[in-house]
């Protein structure tokens, strides 16, 4: 249909249709892209099946790789058939954090997939900032990998890991195994990494990890303070649970540093052993937000299209699933059900 694309549009909660609408047209700063591989986000489950989304109709979608198709009359850093990835994130440059440069902690921001349509659909529009080069020899499977990549180092690089200390990753889901990647290129000689599910730990041995525990099965923080005799310099809390958290402080050794990336949606209690540890071994505790430093979009993103152009950042390993827009919506709802095994699930436009 000339002038039309397929679209997985979200009219309201639970509510997921594929239909035809217009392909968007970009402005003299803008970028039209043909959309090549989209991934399924963790936090695309919330907004499509049980908070809701900023506005309606919206199509989701922000981890993508594709092709510029049209650019806009002042666009100068890419041109017609380079292939490409996007930082979703649109800060508003106004507000202070902006002009410290902290743009991933911007008061105003957009995100593709959020605030604006996204890549479920056949093209997206973008920001000539937020579009870049990809070489030849990388992928575009691997390419839709580079946005949820970036956030790994982004959480490790304020932990300021140092070559020979211990690291632990908990959570194996995609934004753990990639910051259990992270850790071992910033040189921790040992990569603990904890789940409960065992094809998840399977996997994370695969990519690097030297000891694997099934917290489900085994007291992870006793086990970890055994064999480091005391914890871990560095603990990434990848999960994005309560429970996690918790275990994420008592894991980590005196004078530790411990860094919160994912998101429980829940209240933290932190029980008297664990405020304790933290006051007597003076743990530092960070949180990380997005992946983006000035210039834009930041050295997160300049790393990892390097690192993984050299192989050296595997993601597709990760991915379980590769589905159809027909399928988004069954999926996104047996996600949120949890009645799907699944680590990365890409929607794929490729012909």
């Amino acid at each position: 249909m000339k002038g039309k694309m397929k679209a997985a549009i979200l009219y309201s909660l639970k509510n997921i249709k594929v239909d035809w609408c217009k392909i968007p047209t970009c402005n003299d700063n803008e970028v039209l892209i043909k959309v090549k591989y989209a991934g399924i986000c963790g936090s695309d489950i919330p907004r499509a099946m049980i908070t809701g989304a900023r506005k309606y109709p919206l199509i989701l979608g922000h981890e993508f790789s594709g092709v510029v198709v049209e650019t806009g009359a002042n666009v100068t850093r890419v041109k017609p058939n380079d292939r490409v990835v996007v930082a979703p994130l649109i800060p508003c440059e106004e507000c202070e954090c902006c002009k410290k440069g902290l743009f991933g902690i911007c008061e105003h921001y957009n995100l593709i997939g959020t605030g604006s349509n996204g890549a479920f659909a056949e093209y997206v529009i973008a920001p000539q900032n937020n579009v870049l080069k990809i070489p030849d020899s990388l992928d575009f499977v691997s390419a839709a990998g580079i946005e949820p990549a970036t956030i790994g180092y982004h959480a490790l690089e304020k932990v300021n890991i140092r070559p020979g200390e211990t690291v632990v990753i908990m959570g194996c889901g995609a934004i753990g195994l990639l910051t259990l990647q992270w850790a071992k290129i910033f040189g921790a000689s040992t990569v603990f990494a904890v789940d409960i599910d065992d094809a998840k730990l399977d996997l994370a041995r695969k990519l690097g990890a030297d000891i694997t525990i099934n917290s489900s099965k085994i007291d992870a923080v006793k086990r970890i303070n055994e064999i480091t005799s005391g914890g871990a310099e560095v603990v990434a809390e990848t999960a994005g649970n309560s429970i996690t958290q918790q275990q994420a402080i008592l894991s980590t050794r005196k004078k530790g540093r411990v860094v919160f990336v994912g998101i429980s949606h829940s209240r933290l209690h932190l029980d008297e052993n664990t405020v304790e540890h933290i006051l007597r071994g003076e743990i530092s505790i960070r949180g990380s937000w997005n992946s983006y430093t000035a210039p834009f979009p930041g050295i997160a993103w300049k790393a990892t299209i390097d690192f993984m152009t050299r192989g050296l950042i595997n993601f597709k390993e990760m991915v379980s699933h590769v589905i159809t827009l027909e399928d988004i919506a069954d999926y996104l709802k047996g996600m949120a059900e949890q009645t799907i095994s699944y680590n990365k699930i890409l929607v794929s436009f490729d012909d």
